[in-house]
């Protein structure tokens, strides 16, 4: 039976819908990361609360990866596309994962004694606000992405080239701050060199899977003849 052009069936829209809640979940982990990091007092209570809060969103994000994993089980999605519906909902659920270690390794910091490169923490908070802003404008993108793509291809073409060039910006970030840390590693402890270059990484991974499930939704879109 031919499908008809710019619509869905049922199952699929059902699955860009939870896929789009998750994301959404993503946005507000990023941005309790942004709070956090954005914190001048290190305030252990504060940043051990807001923790607590991605800790739970990442939760509620399993649980919304486990029931669409479910239906796609069920036979809700085609045979055929439910490999990249799986790992499209892997790699948007991976990023509340990346959120919580990241935010996990704040905390440990903030647990930790004042730092002696207090210039070189604050412009290290600075560039990974940066960073996780720029996965958190993704993230925004990637829920437009999920609503559009199943009756403007084109628009969705265009956003997915959008989300693209964010994550490029976001390796030119990345970049810069690795060899920051390198440059700097003689002001630093190891606790502190390993917890910078850690946390960076995790950050940018951000970015990478939001350009994953950015291409993954228009390889389905495209399957889709959408």
């Amino acid at each position: 039976m031919r499908r008809v052009i710019g619509f869905f069936q049922p199952g699929e829209k059902e699955a860009f819908g939870r896929i789009s809640q998750l994301a959404g979940l993503g946005e507000d982990a990023l941005m309790l990361l942004v709070k956090i990091l954005s914190r001048t007092d290190n305030n252990l209570v504060m940043v051990e609360a807001d923790t607590s809060r991605i800790s739970e969103l990442e939760k509620e994000g399993d649980k919304i990866t486990q029931s669409i994993e479910e239906e796609i089980g069920r036979g809700s999605i085609s045979a055929s596309l439910a490999n990249d519906f799986g790992r499209l909902v892997d790699s948007v659920d991976s990023v509340l994962d990346r959120a919580h270690a990241v935010s996990r390794q704040l905390r440990r910091m903030a647990k930790g004694p004042v730092r002696k490169s207090r210039e070189l923490d604050a412009s290290f908070r600075k560039e990974q606000v940066r960073l996780v802003e720029i996965g958190r404008q993704e993230l925004h993108l990637l829920r437009e992405l999920l609503a559009t793509a199943g009756s403007d291809r084109t628009k969705a073409t265009v956003m997915a080239r959008e989300i693209e060039d964010l994550e490029e910006k976001g390796d030119d970030v990345k970049d810069a701050m690795l060899d920051e840390i390198y440059g700097s590693w003689e002001k630093l402890d190891f606790a502190a060199f390993n917890n910078y270059i850690q946390t960076t990484i995790e950050a940018d991974d951000i970015l990478d899977l939001c350009e994953d499930a950015s291409d993954l939704v228009i390889a389905v879109t495209k399957a889709l003849g959408a």
